[in-house]
C-alpha cells in the first residue's frame, strides 16, 4: 500500500439526509464502496474516525462500526492501530465490487446532473457578485484568491476553493442564494469530495480564480457569469476522463 495518505476530513456532513436508520450500516458501507469504486476514496484515504462519521451522518456509533466492520471483512479498508492508526481505504477486490456496478451507474449519472446544475448555477453567483459586491467583499475575494494559490495540497486547497466561491455567493447579498448554494454543495460532496485534483487543475484554478475576481472588480456580470461557468465545466470534462 502507499504510504502517501489522504483523509477525508469532514466531507461525510451531509449523508445522513439520505441514510436510512433501518439500515444504517449497509447503507453507509454501500456509499463508501461507492467512493471507493468510483476512485473518490483512493487507496491510502485515511477515512474520519467513528465518532466524526456518526456526528456527520446522524446515525450512531454502532452504525458506523457495523458498517467499517463490514469493509473490513469485504478487504477493501484495514484498521491500523497506535500512533497514526486508524481505517484506511485498500485496494478493492474486484468481487466486492461486483454488486455496486448499478449503484455506481447511478452514482455517475446523479454526479453528471448535479455538476451541469453546479456549473449554471455559480454563473448566476458570479454575474450577481459582479452587480451587487461592496469593496470589502472585492477584497476579501482577492485575499481568498490568494490564499488559495498558497495550498497546492489537495484537502487545503479543496477547502480553499469552497470558501472562495462561497464568497462569491455571499457578495450576491442574497442569503436565499448563499442557502442554495450550500444545498448544492452538500449534494455534490455527500459522503466526500470528489473533485478531481492534479498540479496541472490547481494551476489552471489559480488562474481561473483571478479572472472571475478582476470581472467581478470591473462589474462585468457577463463575463464574471461565463469565467465562473468555465471554471467549474472545466472541472466536470476532468472528472468524466
Amino acid at each position: 500500500m502507499s504510504e502517501d495518505t489522504t483523509s477525508a476530513g469532514h466531507e461525510f456532513a451531509g449523508l445522513g439526509e439520505v441514510v436510512s436508520l433501518t439500515s444504517a450500516p449497509q447503507q453507509i458501507a454501500d456509499h463508501i464502496l461507492s467512493g471507493i469504486a468510483v476512485g473518490a476514496l483512493p487507496e491510502g484515504t485515511l477515512l474520519p474516525g467513528e465518532r466524526t462519521l456518526a456526528a456527520d451522518l446522524q446515525v450512531s456509533r454502532s452504525s458506523v462500526r457495523a458498517a467499517l466492520l463490514r469493509l473490513e471483512r469485504l478487504g477493501v479498508v484495514e484498521r491500523r492501530r497506535g500512533r497514526g492508526g486508524g481505517t484506511f481505504v485498500k485496494s478493492a477486490r474486484p468481487e466486492a465490487l461486483a454488486p455496486m456496478a448499478g449503484r455506481i451507474d447511478e452514482f455517475h449519472a446523479e454526479r453528471r446532473n448535479l455538476l451541469d446544475a453546479r456549473a449554471v448555477f455559480q454563473n448566476s453567483l458570479a454575474a450577481t457578485a459582479a452587480r451587487r459586491r461592496t469593496e470589502d467583499e472585492l477584497s476579501e475575494l482577492r485575499e481568498l484568491a490568494e490564499v488559495y494559490s498558497q495550498r497546492a495540497e489537495a484537502a487545503a486547497a479543496r477547502t480553499a476553493d469552497a470558501q472562495f466561491h462561497f464568497a462569491i455567493a455571499r457578495a450576491g447579498h442574497n442569503p436565499e442564494l448563499v442557502r442554495m448554494a450550500i444545498d448544492l454543495d452538500t449534494k455534490i460532496n455527500a459522503g466526500f469530495r470528489h473533485d478531481p485534483f492534479s498540479a496541472e487543475l490547481f494551476d489552471h484554478a489559480v488562474d481561473d480564480h483571478a479572472a472571475i475576481v478582476e470581472a467581478i472588480a470591473a462589474g462585468d456580470a457577463a463575463e464574471a457569469g461565463r469565467l465562473c461557468e468555465e471554471h467549474f465545466r472545466y472541472t466536470t470534462i476532468v472528472t468524466r476522463h
